[in-house]
This record gives C-alpha cells, sequence and structure tokens, in this order.
C-alpha cells in the first residue's frame, strides 16, 4: 500500500465520516445543499466525506482535501444492484476526485448479469492505486470482498439481507462479526442508521476503524420524525391520582 493510502487509512481512524447524499424531494434540498453540508462537517471537525455522484465529488474536492468515499447510486426498480454497479460509474467517480470507491460487494446480479462483488477484481486491475469500500450485508460477503481486494467493508446494506432484524437501528451484532471474521483481511467501517454519539462509540468500541452517520446528521426532516414517532407513543391521557 503506497504512501497517501496509509495516510487516509489513518486520517479516518476512530473518526466520524460524514454523509452527505440530500435527495432533491427533501425539504432542505437547494443547489448548494451539498456544499454546505461539508462546510458543516468542516466546522465539526468530521474526519472524511460519503458522496454520491461524479457532481457532487467534483464539487466537494474543490472545498476539502479531507478523504472522500465516493459512489454513485444508480436507481432502478428492476435492480436490486445500485450503488456504484459497474465500471461506468467506478470511471466517473474517480475522474471526478474520489479517494476511495464505494461499491456494491454483495453476492446479488447487476445489470451486466454478473455478481456484484466481481467489480473489485475490475477495479483492482484498473485502478490499483485506489483504496475500495465492499457495502455489503453480512460478514460473509465483507470477508469475501476483503479477499478479493476490497481494503475496507462496511454493513451498510445490512437492511436488504434476508430477515433484517431490525430497519431503522444498527446491527451491533452484525458488526461484532464482521470485525472477528474479517481480522487481518481488512478494515470495517460502521454504517447503517447511526443515530447518536452513544452509537457511534461503540461502533469504535466493537472494533470499527470509523463510523460514517448521514441522515441523523444531514437530513434534520428525518431527525424530526424520530423524536415525533417516540413522542407520540406517550400522547395520551394518563389519569391523575392525588
Amino acid at each position: 500500500m503506497n504512501e497517501k493510502n496509509k495516510k487516509i487509512i489513518e486520517a479516518l481512524k476512530n473518526g466520524l465520516i460524514l454523509s452527505c447524499q440530500v435527495k432533491k424531494s427533501d425539504p432542505l434540498y437547494f443547489p448548494e445543499v451539498i456544499e454546505k453540508l461539508v462546510l458543516c462537517g468542516e466546522w465539526g471537525d468530521a474526519c472524511g466525506y460519503r458522496i454520491n455522484t461524479p457532481e457532487n465529488i467534483s464539487k466537494i474536492r474543490k472545498i476539502t482535501d479531507k478523504p472522500i468515499i465516493g459512489l454513485w447510486k444508480i436507481n432502478s426498480e428492476t435492480e436490486d444492484v445500485f450503488i456504484t454497479p459497474t465500471m461506468k460509474e467506478v470511471d466517473e467517480i474517480v475522474k471526478a476526485g474520489a479517494d476511495i470507491l464505494a461499491v456494491d460487494a454483495t453476492d446479488r446480479m447487476n445489470s451486466n448479469g454478473k455478481k456484484a462483488y466481481e467489480i473489485i477484481t475490475e477495479i483492482r486491475k484498473k485502478y490499483p492505486e485506489h483504496l475500495i469500500l465492499a457495502d455489503v450485508r453480512n460478514a460473509e460477503e465483507a470477508k469475501h470482498a476483503l479477499e478479493l481486494g476490497a481494503h475496507m467493508a462496511a454493513p451498510t446494506l445490512y437492511r436488504f439481507g434476508d430477515n433484517p432484524k431490525s430497519t431503522d437501528s444498527p446491527d451491533f451484532e452484525e458488526l461484532a462479526k464482521m470485525v472477528q471474521v474479517c481480522e487481518g483481511l481488512g478494515l470495517i467501517i460502521m454504517e447503517g442508521k447511526i443515530s447518536t454519539p452513544e452509537e457511534a462509540i461503540q461502533s469504535l468500541y466493537l472494533g470499527a476503524h470509523a463510523v460514517v452517520v448521514g441522515s441523523a446528521i444531514t437530513r434534520p426532516h428525518l431527525t424530526t420524525l424520530r423524536f415525533t414517532s417516540m413522542m407520540n407513543k406517550y400522547k395520551r391521557k394518563i389519569p391523575l391520582k392525588y
């Protein structure tokens, strides 16, 4: 591994990676929103950023020298694999300036009729100096991705596995399993429904190299909903006893 990549990995250690991915349908959306969120991350000392689309990656590259995890979501109703599914997307996010390439590395089939994880081998051949983050569903997929040549893995897609324990809270049990199974093969980055500093610290305690936080920080309408959904459970009249 070259010195640049060693420095990137060290810069991420025990840090908060801010995922800035606002949808155009979000109430907060405006053309410069991603840049503003990254500036908030700079002020708050985020160690790096997870950024979607080449356009946004190139914009963010101009305002920070911190590591950028780049991806390109291609949403389709007929395809399961949507995170940087082919080399076409990889080429564009490399060109845009991403330091780390995030790809779906599950065993699902992509639009080219290949297993999603096969893209790791293609990237290593074409871009041997680039770091790869494998977004997976479970420890088995993480281990396989790292053995293929990914440098790090994250349980980003755990909610898309068979019978997930939860779709709105972190799966710490799977994180712990990933750390154990992948020891010596590569790094584990925690991603998926982390919503409090305590959960981020718990992730580090369980062995995560760094923690990605997105919606809890960058999408306040969802944070509001999390509060109100919980509070509304107690909106019932309780008889007062004197």
